[in-house]
Order: C-alpha cells, then structure tokens, then sequence
C-alpha cells in the first residue's frame, strides 16, 4: 500500500511519543530502570558494560511502551548515564555507538525475557486483520482502530510494529469495511428494484 493510500491516523508529536525514547523523570528512572532478579541476570549475561547498560535502557523503555526503537547514544545519553552511576556502578560510561546488528541482539535478549513476539507481518498480518474486521463493524474510526490494535498487540504479547504498518493494517480495515457497505447496500438497491418491477407487473 503507497503512502498516499494509508490513512493518517496520529499527528507529529503523538507518533514521537510512541515511537521515540521516553522522557523519564529521577522517580520515572528509578521505576523502570529497576532490575528484578531476573533481569539482573540477564543483563549480567552481556559481557560488555557499555551494552548491558544499552539493554537496561531499553528494558525501560519497553516496560514504559512496547515498541522497539533505535536510539542512538546522543539520544539516551542521561539515561545511560544514571544507569551506570545508580543501577550497574562501575567506570564512568564513554560516548559508545551500537551498530543495528548489535540492537537487534539485545532485542531479542529483551524479548525472550519478558516474553514477547516480535512483529512479522507474514505471520501476524492477517490474524489482527481478522480482529479489526470484526471492530470496524461498530465504528469505522481510524484511531479507535489503531487503539483497538494496540490492545489486540498487547493482549497477544506482540511487539507493536512501526507506523507505517499500523497505517496500513487500519486502512485496509476500513477499506474493506467500506466495501462490503457497499456491495450490500448495491444488492440491497438490486432487490429493491426487483420488488417495484414485480408490483408494477402485478398491478398492470
């Protein structure tokens, strides 16, 4: 589906807000920074600091909203920060960069640990297409669909994909939606013109 034919669903700020690093306050930081056993484990299992602290932030961050996201250091750097001063203390933390290869490994640590489903459109597509066929009947809305989406997404424990793909998961929603509308009101019209034809034979 061309960019033109997706509907536009969020504004600007609403899509950096979903799909950019949260702003987190001191207490914000301390609450999703915070590691259970568990994640302790996992993240002492990265052999590089620089990396488990990497992969403490986007715990966070995932906790805060699952989504995967591609921050670079830049972008994350006070969290990083108080994540090597409070939560893994140790040498101060130097400027670092992650190629993708080395974020998608720390995703799939992240994944396996909080048990989600990455987003595969090959496998996933059509069952959440098949949910929204069923909502739209109430209310063809683009974002009450989005949101129904999402809920859908976290009910199945699946990471929400990126925009473009919710763009075009609700489009085609409300595309076929309008489209069996408008196939049933055609036959409805058809028969319609049936029965007036059928009075006028038989009151000739």
């Amino acid at each position: 589906m061309s960019y033109d034919e997706r509907i536009q669903i969020l504004i600007e700020s609403e899509i950096y807000d979903l799909y950019g690093p949260p702003r987190f306050t001191l207490e914000e930081r301390r609450y999703y920074f915070a590691l259970n056993d568990q994640e302790a484990k996992v993240a002492g299992s990265i052999r590089n600091r620089a990396q488990r602290c990497f992969f403490v932030a986007l715990l966070g961050y995932f906790k805060s909203k699952p989504v995967m996201l591609n921050p670079s250091f830049g972008d994350v750097e006070d969290d990083l920060r108080f994540i090597a001063r409070e939560q893994l203390p140790g040498p101060g933390l130097l400027h670092f960069t992650l190629n993708q290869r080395q974020k998608d490994r720390l995703y799939l640590k992240l994944f396996e640990l909080v048990g989600y489903e990455k987003w595969c459109d090959n496998t996933l597509r059509d069952d959440v297409l098949r949910h929204l066929q069923k909502i739209v009947k109430s209310w063809i809305d683009a974002r009450y669909l989005f949101d129904a989406t999402t809920e859908y997404l976290a009910l199945h424990r699946i990471v929400i994909p990126k925009y473009t793909t919710m763009q075009t998961l609700v489009s085609r929603a409300i595309n076929d939606e309008r489209a069996r509308i408008s196939k049933t009101l055609a036959g409805q019209m058809t028969i319609g013109k049936a029965v007036i034809h059928c009075r006028d034979i038989w009151s000739a």
